[in-house]
């Protein structure tokens, strides 16, 4: 597996480029610190009450850590190495793994898998599907999957999240236009899928 920070998709090598990693980790820092939420897709995902989460596309740690810090059992999996050494500095102690979603076999279930921040756009194209579909594989029975994602015109459709979850055996069960649980539109541009996997 390579360690080039590009790799995955063009889209995410002109991110890799445009973005300061420095300040893009201590966005959500200045957040917390000017009183402003930045937990906000954990305490969306917290009303599933899971157990275990597995954290598909975990960058540096943000989103598992703070689940971490609220009782989860966590596994982080990021393709890039910059910012999963990022993770492992902020919480070493921690199960942080170097994975490619499109490839990704943890070998085990997790009660919810969730994948904020644009992760699957930012999977090339023709893996995109193998990366939701090994997202849901990690949903154990009763469980979750949560996805969020912008929706760009050449980006995953919510019709496409439905269709690859469905042939993992999850079911929709909500689909939101925000971490807050806002109701989408007519022409919505973020969309929160919600997927379960039926206990038997």
């Amino acid at each position: 597996m390579s360690d080039d920070p590009a790799v995955g998709s063009t889209q995410w090598a002109q991110w890799r480029k445009a973005v300061d990693l420095d300040d893009y980790e201590s966005r959500w820092d200045r957040m917390a610190e000017q009183g402003e939420n930045p937990h906000g897709e954990v305490d969306f995902v917290m009303r599933f009450e899971p157990k275990s989460a597995l954290d598909a596309g975990c960058g540096f740690g943000r989103v598992g850590i703070e689940l971490s810090a609220r009782g989860v059992e966590i596994v982080g999996v990021d393709l890039d190495a910059d910012l999963l050494g990022r993770a492992k500095r902020r919480s070493p102690e921690l199960d942080w793994r170097h994975a490619d979603l499109a490839t990704l076999d943890i070998g085990r279930q997790f009660d919810l898998v969730v994948a904020a921040g644009n992760v699957i756009g930012f999977v090339d194209v023709a893996d995109r599907s193998n990366a939701v579909q090994n997202c849901a594989r990690h949903v154990a029975p009763g469980g979750w999957l949560v996805m969020g994602n912008q929706l760009k015109a050449t980006w995953t459709t919510i019709a496409e999240f439905d269709e690859w979850c469905a042939r993992e055996g999850l079911v929709p069960a909500g689909h939101k236009a925000g971490w807050e649980g806002e109701m989408l539109d007519e022409d919505p541009d973020y969309v929160v899928t919600v997927h379960h996997r039926p206990a038997s």
